[in-house]
């Protein structure tokens, strides 16, 4: 989510093998256009279905590719402003829920994906991951509840209510909140699957998972879970209680990212100016979204009110700030050599071996000269 995840699992060693057997033969990952250093086509992979939260990826193309449900994909050409070293195309895909978006990178059936960096720690020491751009400079995971159930002013009152926590399973941040005394062990609850189900049959009676950009709206405005109508919610973000992970960063295979290098250099900046472009008038591709979403015409479904309530939440929390170097496209050191010094007993604990060195999994090389907001 990765964080939004509730796909079946991929062992490791299953990922480390398919390296060598499948590593960059796909098409999605092929051979550059003679115009220039990049292939005609760039696939990227997506962590869930279209959102604003992805906003800036699907500015590259705009509002006018096409959508297909039997791919769950968007595809179009790039826009002029974007199309750099032979770029022609672009192909976003919605998360696939029977594969991890390492193990898509893995079997090249997409040449970027979206993964946090904590997860890019957590496969370090098995899998050649890394995060060449950033989407979010913070996680709008959070944790809400129902405040006239409930009476949280701070992070260890969500210990002292005793009610479930239902989230997505193999998330560190729980384990973070546990060693913290923010929830207990017995709270947490791995049953989560993006769902509204559960928070409904129980009128709000435990603690929940979400997006604060996306369902502290749903739940306020559109769904009736309270005495048959939405209710007012309340929420921590993840980052707010000491959790600051960059979620959904651009992320490649090593190998891949060495054989793209010199496009990289040109399209990352490009990628960072759509973010920009898009926050500026986000309208045209969030207006897109929300058919997008209703050709897939799955449980996710946007709304122009939903979309200004988050945008608007993002800007307020700072979820889309620039970089500290001006960008909005690096990453900062020191933030990421936190959350590794978070997450390295915790995955030590767990028997899963990480890097030693948190420099490792992200490349900032690639952000020279990217615009800021």
């Amino acid at each position: 989510m990765n964080i939004r995840t509730f796909a079946t699992a991929v062992s490791i060693v299953s990922l480390t093998s398919l390296i060598v057997a499948c590593g960059s033969d796909d098409t999605s990952q092929g051979s550059s256009d003679t115009t220039g250093p990049c292939p005609s086509k760039l696939t990227i992979q997506t962590d869930w279905f279209p959102e604003l939260e992805h906003g800036g990826v699907y500015q590259l193309i705009g509002p006018n590719g096409t959508a297909s449900k039997d791919s769950m994909s968007y595809s179009g050409p790039v826009q002029a402003s974007y199309a750099v070293g032979g770029l022609q195309e672009v192909e976003i895909l919605a998360k696939n829920f029977d594969m991890q978006n390492s193990a898509v990178l893995v079997n090249g059936k997409a040449d970027m994906a979206f993964i946090s960096v904590a997860d890019i720690i957590k496969d370090s020491a098995a899998l050649p991951l890394v995060a060449v751009a950033k989407t979010l400079d913070k996680d709008p995971i959070m944790v809400m509840w129902d405040p006239a159930q409930f009476d949280v002013q701070k992070p260890e009152d969500l210990a002292t209510t005793g009610a479930s926590f239902i989230h997505f399973p193999g998330l560190a941040y729980i384990d973070y909140f546990i060693e913290k005394g923010y929830i207990t062990a017995d709270q947490s609850d791995p049953s989560y699957n993006g769902s509204d189900a559960a928070w409904v049959a129980a009128s709000g009676n435990l603690l929940q998972q979400g997006f604060a950009t996306n369902e502290i709206y749903k739940y306020e405005n559109d769904i009736p879970w309270k005495d048959g109508a939405p209710a007012d919610v309340s929420f921590f973000t993840v980052g707010q209680l000491g959790y600051d992970n960059y979620p959904s960063a651009i992320t490649m295979l090593k190998a891949h990212a060495a054989e793209l290098d010199e496009c990289l250099k040109l399209f990352i900046p490009k990628l960072a100016q759509a973010w920009v472009d898009y926050y500026n008038e986000p309208t045209p591709v969030t207006d897109a979204m929300i058919e997008i979403n209703n050709t897939y015409d799955g449980f996710w479904r946007l709304s122009p009110e939903l979309n200004t309530f988050g945008l608007n939440l993002l800007d307020e929390l700072k979820i889309g700030a620039n970089s500290p170097d001006g960008t909005y496209c690096s990453f900062d050191a020191a933030k990421v050599q936190t959350l590794y010094d978070i997450l390295h007993p915790i995955y030590a604990a767990q028997g899963v071996e990480v890097t030693d060195d948190a420099t490792t999994v992200y490349d900032n090389s690639y952000c020279a000269g990217a615009p800021g907001r």
